[in-house]
């Protein structure tokens, strides 16, 4: 092996440690969070909360708009023109800022009809709690993307992690003050808020690049085009695994929401094992295919894929392991109503988690709007299932 691929898969191998020390910290406290939800407020209360976390993650796409896949396909091509790094960050996040700032009015507004259309008041008011918080969202995720592209995954994992301490810390102070649960959406634009200034710290984007005009506009042009046809493929791609809980929100209680979610909760949390291989391979994969190197692109997408897939099947065991033994620590029988549920969640994924490090491929390749329209056909897909069979079937509909 060369030095300089000893030297790639070294620090791939130490990336890939740190960001599964920040995967372990939100799984944590992901189930803390809904186990806590659950014991305090009830079921109901679980239901509401997931409910306005999966309409706040599927607008959050809307509020960056492709701009950080920008962001990052583009800072990961600069080894040979750092001094480019100020303002291709600082274009984007001018955009991202823009337009972060008008999802968030547009979701303020709306937030009352979506929480008639899921006949849940709570979901209404949580979400537009949570609102303001996109805004700050759609910056983080440009700062986020350019950490990614320059292969700072220690600070990205410290980041991601205290993204979602922030939101347990504030849920817990949320219910300490003897709050509506619908307050719970509040500890999203929280997080945001308090991740922003780290984020920038880190990243310290070049403020004086805002004085070169024509080369800020050039890449406002270039990040809008990439990140527009890069959107589909972003919001498509987290709505993918949140379609049945928003569609649930529909056709079912709050209650039946909240054992669903709780199942779905554990099969997010694998979901993220192979994507936090996608977002080491994604810098990687850039510059291969930039380089038009097909035959160490191909070895490397092999390894990761198996990689990958060897992290997922041991993290599945062990959730598997441990799932049923959760029944005690829950009320009203949660953990057994959600079980089935679970497995048959956990089937569709096995197969999936293969693919998923090498999802963003063709958006690496310089291709969004090809990459948008394979996603769109998944998610097409997926919501037809989803609207065919949960009105017959109930929480069984929505997972298969």
């Amino acid at each position: 092996m060369s030095e300089g691929k000893f030297r790639l898969q070294s620090k791939f191998l130490t990336d890939a440690a740190w960001n599964y020390g920040a995967f372990a910290v939100m799984a944590g406290t992901g189930v803390i969070l809904n186990f806590f939800i659950a014991a305090h407020f009830g079921i109901a209360a679980l239901g509401v909360f997931n409910q306005i976390y999966a309409v706040y993650v599927v607008m959050a796409q809307f509020a960056v708009m492709g701009f950080h896949d920008s962001a990052q396909k583009h800072t990961s091509e600069l080894d040979d023109e750092p001094e480019h790094l100020g303002v291709v960050s600082s274009a984007a996040l001018v955009l991202a800022a823009a337009f972060g700032l008008l999802t968030a009015f547009g979701v303020y507004f709306l937030s009352k009809p979506i929480g008639l259309l899921a006949d849940s008041e709570p979901v209404g008011k949580g979400i537009a709690l949570a609102a303001p918080g996109l805004m700050f969202f759609a910056v983080n995720k440009v700062l986020m993307g350019v950490l990614n592209g320059v292969r700072r995954m220690k600070a990205f994992a410290a980041a991601q992690t205290l993204r979602v301490s922030v939101i347990l810390v504030s849920c817990l102070v949320i219910a300490w003050l003897e709050y509506e649960p619908y307050m719970l959406g509040v500890s999203f634009t929280l997080a945001e808020v308090v991740l922003l200034p780290f984020l920038l710290y880190l990243v310290r984007p070049n403020l004086t690049d805002f004085a070169s005009s024509t080369a800020l506009k050039k890449w406002i042009k270039v990040h809008f085009h990439f990140g527009s046809r890069a959107l589909i493929n972003g919001f498509l791609a987290e709505s993918y695994i949140r379609i049945d809980i928003v569609m649930l929100g529909i056709f079912v209680s709050d209650r039946d929401v909240g054992i669903y979610s709780f199942a779905a909760l554990f099969i997010e949390g694998l979901f993220q094992v192979p994507v936090v291989f996608r977002t080491l391979a994604n810098p990687e994969l850039a510059r291969l295919l930039k380089d038009g190197d097909k035959l160490e692109t191909s070895r490397f997408s092999r390894k990761v894929a198996l990689m990958s897939f060897g992290a997922f099947i041991a993290a599945a065991a062990v959730v598997l392991v441990v799932y049923p033994f959760l029944g005690p620590y829950f009320p009203d029988d949660l953990v057994a109503l959600s079980h089935p549920v679970l497995l048959v969640l956990l089937s569709g994924l096995v197969v999936y988690s293969l693919m998923i490090p090498m999802d963003y491929i063709v958006l690496q390749g310089g291709m969004p709007g090809r990459q948008s329209a394979l996603m769109t056909f998944n998610v097409l897909v997926n919501a037809a299932l989803n609207l065919a069979l949960i009105p017959f079937f109930g929480l069984y509909g929505a997972c298969t």
